[in-house]
């Protein structure tokens, strides 16, 4: 970051005018909008207020306003051709770029893994930058600079997509940091879709897989009561792999952290996961737990028979395509 945007953003911080801003950047107001721009193409989120003296100020958009803007956008869907019956993918969590004990490396074996077994679709429960974090220490502090090297470093292949959810420090790129990762990504990196912060539905044929992140307003995950509730629950904040079916009502699946950040001594990891379908429903689940190191380790091994009577001859979400196996709407 410059030094002169590093001195813009005090500048608005301290709700100065353009005029101001021009005078002590000795810069022109075409210059000031033209680096508000810029400002706006790397995320951050800024109104504008008009006062009767023909000033105008920026200012930084409130943070929980931001995120009810996203309350009612959190399906994306993932279109499969009508001949899938089933859909390998990797899940990975908490990759806490910026931390010292972050493994991007690692990032670079999860594509190779994909790659070499035809996977294509990967999910990310939250956590894609450190934040503003306050446990061991950070070996890139600024928040700008996490969400740089997060576009610069995350893998990129052309037959790869990662859907997933923003989770409680990447939602410090607005709270503390007033950039917006969502909205970056959308200018910088179509292959990441995150659509919302602490919970995302991914919509596949006529079911759908929920990807949900603790937040500081809600730490559990919690069934919601004004939309159909899912019965596969990815859960990412917890640095580690566990499994808790409730009373047949869903499936809760605590996804391991892909970084040396182990609230317990566990291994960095990632799930294979393959979703088997039965007239457009999901009807089993099929899991292994894998460890990134020197080689590639299975730890566990485990499926499900998921219990629903939902079947439906007319199958949503698929497009039959030549030569493609997944598309994104």
């Amino acid at each position: 970051m410059s030094n002169q945007t590093i001195k813009l953003l005090k500048m608005i911080e301290q709700n100065k005018t353009c005029n101001e801003i021009c005078q002590e950047l000795n810069i022109s107001n075409k210059q000031l909008y033209n680096n508000i721009t810029n400002l706006k193409n790397k995320g951050f989120i800024l109104n504008r207020k008009y006062y009767s003296t023909g000033d105008i100020v920026y200012t930084f958009t409130n943070s929980h306003n931001k995120i009810k803007e996203y309350k009612n956008n959190y399906n994306t869907s993932i279109i499969t051709n009508p001949t899938e019956t089933s859909l390998k993918t990797l899940v990975i969590s908490d990759l806490h770029i910026g931390n010292s004990l972050a493994r991007i490396d690692l990032l670079d074996k999860v594509y190779e893994y994909c790659i070499n077994n035809n996977i294509h679709i990967i999910f990310c429960c939250g956590d894609f930058i450190d934040g503003n974090f306050n446990y061991y220490t950070q070996s890139i502090t600024s928040i700008y600079d996490q969400i740089e090297t997060f576009i610069k470093k995350y893998p990129f292949d052309k037959n790869i997509l990662t859907f997933g959810v923003g989770g409680n420090h990447d939602y410090a790129s607005i709270k503390i940091g007033h950039q917006d990762i969502i909205e970056i990504l959308k200018n910088y990196r179509h292959d990441i879709i995150i659509s919302n912060y602490k919970e995302v539905d991914i919509n596949i044929k006529n079911d759908f897989v929920h990807l949900f992140h603790s937040m500081p307003w809600q730490t559990t995950y919690e069934p919601s009561s004004t939309k159909n509730n899912p019965f596969i629950v990815l859960c990412g904040h917890s640095h580690k792999f566990s499994i808790l079916s409730k009373d047949k009502q869903y499936l809760k699946i605590d996804v391991p952290t892909l970084s040396d950040l182990k609230i317990k001594p566990t291994l960095p990891a990632a799930l294979e996961m393959t979703l088997n379908f039965e007239q457009g429903y999901i009807e089993n689940i099929y899991l292994k737990q894998i460890c990134f190191l020197e080689e590639i380790l299975t730890l566990s091994e485990i499926s499900f028979n998921i219990p629903n009577d939902r079947k439906n001859d007319k199958i949503i979400n698929e497009e039959k395509k030549n030569n493609v196996k997944i598309l994104t709407k």
